[in-house]
């Protein structure tokens, strides 16, 4: 996995993260899942990274604070990739998600109003390779 795909990762994390705030997660929950990712991101970028590590996850029993520290780590692996873009695609994926994933709980809401607002805190590098 290269630099870039590391924010695939990182979004397949927070997305998991907030679909699991309410429980277990449910198979139609992984088919919208599915659906989002697709409508959102541009389809011949590295996307699946999304939902191979959201199915990862699912087998994990890995605690919330596990799960954000991995999601931040592969997002600053991949910073320099982070395009606004790329952040704004990020962030619609995270608010759909939350809103696909009742009930929306004031602990979900803080948590994803959290991931936003770290994603947009990280630097974009202007120069791409």
């Amino acid at each position: 996995m290269d630099n870039k795909q590391s924010l695939y990762y990182a979004l397949g994390i927070f997305a998991y993260a907030i679909a699991k705030a309410d429980g277990k997660i449910q198979q139609e929950e992984m088919e919208e899942l599915h659906k989002i990712v697709s409508e959102e991101l541009d389809h011949n970028m590295d996307f699946q990274y999304v939902e191979i590590i959201f199915k990862i996850l699912q087998k994990d029993k890995a605690g919330f604070e596990d799960v954000h520290k991995w999601a931040l780590d592969a997002l600053e692996k991949g910073k320099y990739h982070l395009t606004p873009e790329i952040k704004e695609q990020f962030i619609q994926v995270m608010k759909r998600v939350g809103d696909a994933f009742p009930p929306k709980t004031d602990e979900e809401h803080q948590m994803i109003n959290t991931f936003i607002q770290e994603i947009r805190d990280f630097k974009v590098n202007m120069t791409i390779d």
